[in-house]
């Protein structure tokens, strides 16, 4: 697995790959998920995230979605359409993540830019803090939320933001 960095994760549920090849501060992304799944009430949500490349993503959305194109970020629940007390003890999911993609949404400040309507959150806008964005985004996801109606867009992108502030404040 090509890192910046060893990942030692010590019995948690949630799995963190890194298949882009690309350079990842896996340790800290690592630490930002553990820390957003405590905040969310889902501390035992078992969840695996994979780190990929524009190509990959690509097939994936191409197998799942029918789209033939490369997308940041897909979220694959597990829990969907099941009974709460069933659900509760199921994964929450899957995610997978272009690093490539989200290294181009770094320096076009997309994300951040959406974020910043009441005020700066950041100053720099990091590959770490991307990552973390659509980790949360697709969080959401798993949880049912959605984006495609403006009521919906509204409340998941307040939960986005809510989500970001709190992990970014727990690092000051």
């Amino acid at each position: 697995m090509p890192d910046c960095e060893p990942l030692e994760i010590n019995d948690s549920p949630r799995d963190l790959m890194n298949e882009s090849e690309l350079p990842v501060p896996m340790q800290a992304l690592y630490r930002r998920i553990e820390a957003l799944y405590a905040y969310i009430d889902e501390p035992d949500a078992e969840v695996c995230i994979l780190l990929t490349t524009d190509d990959a993503i690509r097939e994936l959305n191409k197998e799942w979605r029918n789209l033939d194109e490369t997308t940041d970020v897909l979220s694959f629940p597990m829990r969907e359409g099941e009974a709460p007390e069933i659900a509760r003890q199921l994964p929450l999911g899957d995610i997978a993540i272009s690093v490539p993609t989200a290294m181009r949404y770094v320096e076009s400040c997309q994300h951040k830019a959406r974020l910043e309507d009441e005020g700066p959150m950041l100053e720099q806008w990091s590959l770490l803090d991307e990552l973390t964005f659509l980790v949360i985004h697709a969080t959401l996801h798993l949880l049912g939320y959605d984006h495609a109606e403006d009521d919906e867009d509204k409340i998941m992108r307040e939960k986005e933001k809510s989500w970001m502030c709190y992990l970014l404040q727990q690092e000051k």
